[in-house]
């Protein structure tokens, strides 16, 4: 009896031992191919990041946008004000065109906008229009009761909305798209992409645009830089542009020297001048920017300028070196064709390697 009870104590226990080893076997086999499977995950993780990373730049936001969340985006508006947009608006109004043309580059849609042909993309040309860039009707934009209005924050016309498209629970996005315009544009894009959830086209069209930007600058700046007066006329007034402005952004980013520097009102793009200054500079280049009737601008600096027998004198004159700008180029926003309107510029200004 005692043997048996042996016998069974025995077989108990080899049957205890073998069973602890069997799971001690599994569970080290287990953490080995855990480990295993970690670090080849990781590893391909680590690898399809470093094939990607040169491509996306998405993931680079600029300072001004403080949260980035699945349903919303925070920024701070060039007025120094933070907002709090809702991701993907549904019904949405821009107020100044040039803006809707980032709008929908950067796939957004609209259901209204203000009048006028330059900078309005195809999609576009048939929505309701509320008025004028510069006289937009409140009311008829509460009648539509839009998810989000896009605004100018340069317009004093925009910026007196605000209170009360907040009053009606419209939510309201203000840009500026003329000061540093082409630093603004790609700022503005990579916010429009953040609303609309496509960071795809920002890594495609913007990456594109930069590239090409870039080397034309580039190119540029390895060149002896000329001497440059900007004017900027219209059928009433002429004056110059600073370097703020659209031409004097790309004129900056290009190398060239931009003459007239001083701005007695802060963010002023264009400012008045004197023709003694502009022969004491005496420019190799000068740009005329018009707006409006080309005829008609013409005629005024004809009268303002070309009258005067000193203006012949200028050296910019006498070779030949003063240069009509395409408006829909440089007075209106190039946004996608901006490395077609460097370029442009380029050619004037360095035409010894810019054929």
């Amino acid at each position: 009896m005692k043997n048996m009870k042996r016998v069974a104590i025995l077989l108990i226990f080899i049957f205890t031992v073998t069973s602890f080893s069997g799971c001690s076997i599994s569970r080290d086999s287990l953490k080995t191919a855990t480990t295993t499977y970690n670090t080849e995950k990781t590893t391909n993780e680590n690898k399809d990041s470093e094939k990607d990373s040169p491509n996306k730049i998405s993931e680079e936001l600029p300072e001004f946008i403080i949260e980035d969340t699945d349903k919303t985006i925070t920024y701070l508006n060039p007025m120094g004000n933070e907002q709090i947009i809702t991701k993907n608006p549904k019904k949405v109004v821009v107020l100044m065109n040039s803006i809707l043309d980032i709008w929908y580059l950067a796939g957004g849609e609209a259901i209204a906008r203000v009048s006028g042909k330059t900078n309005v993309p195809e999609g576009a040309k048939d929505i309701e229009q509320v008025g004028k860039v510069n006289a937009p009707s409140v009311e008829k934009i509460l009648s539509l009761e839009p998810d989000l209005v896009i605004l100018s924050s340069t317009r004093s016309q925009h910026v007196e909305m605000e209170d009360i498209l907040k009053s009606n629970n419209i939510e309201c996005a203000y840009v500026d798209v003329s000061n540093n315009p082409y630093n603004r544009f790609n700022d503005t894009l990579r916010l429009f992409t953040k609303i609309t959830g496509r960071d795809d086209i920002y890594d495609s069209e913007v990456k594109t645009i930069k590239e090409n930007v870039n080397k034309i600058c580039e190119k540029a700046k390895k060149e002896a830089q000329p001497n440059v007066f900007i004017l900027f006329g219209s059928s009433k007034y002429v004056k110059a542009e600073l370097s703020i402005g659209l031409v004097g952004n790309m004129l900056e980013m290009l190398g060239a020297n931009n003459i007239i520097t001083d701005s007695p009102v802060e963010n002023s793009s264009k400012v008045d001048f004197s023709l003694e200054k502009i022969i004491e500079k005496d420019p190799d280049i000068i740009l005329v920017v018009p707006m409006g009737d080309l005829e008609k601008v013409k005629t005024r600096i004809k009268d303002d300028l070309e009258s005067n027998e000193a203006w012949a004198t200028l050296t910019a004159v006498k070779e030949g070196n003063v240069h009509y700008l395409p408006p829909e180029l440089f007075h209106y926003k190039p946004n996608a064709r901006y490395p077609e309107a460097f370029e442009y510029l380029a050619k004037i200004l360095y035409p010894q390697v810019f054929k």
